[in-house]
């Protein structure tokens, strides 16, 4: 068997628990939704909400479209969720993050290398 997830041409997201200390440095606790971009080929989405968070991907043309979908929304608390974009060879200009269908603006989006 052989993996060859880390060098993959296909654009992915995952959502991870160990969060590199280069990005932990730059979230800012006061957004809901930041992009956080390091290097050309990754990126990380931190979302917060106070539901669980399932994440897609899905490219039409040059659009970028992040699927981020909020359920079981049982008390206020906000939970922070973490994902990490590898966009392989996929061509867009274009990133647009619905949440639960609606077009929703990043609060941040900075960069690191």
């Amino acid at each position: 068997m052989i993996l060859a997830a880390c060098n993959s041409s296909e654009v992915s997201i995952s959502e991870i628990q160990s969060i590199p200390n280069k990005v932990q440095d730059v979230i800012n606790d006061d957004y809901t939704l930041q992009l956080i971009n390091d290097g050309e080929k990754d990126a990380y989405i931190i979302f917060k909400s106070s539901g669980t968070v399932t994440a897609e991907l899905e490219v039409i043309e040059n659009i970028l479209n992040i699927k981020l979908d909020s359920a079981n929304e049982e008390n206020n608390e906000l939970k922070q969720y973490v994902y990490k974009l590898t966009r392989g060879d996929a061509t867009y200009d274009t990133i647009d993050v619905l949440v639960n269908g609606e077009s929703t603006p990043f609060d941040s989006a900075t960069s690191i290398n």
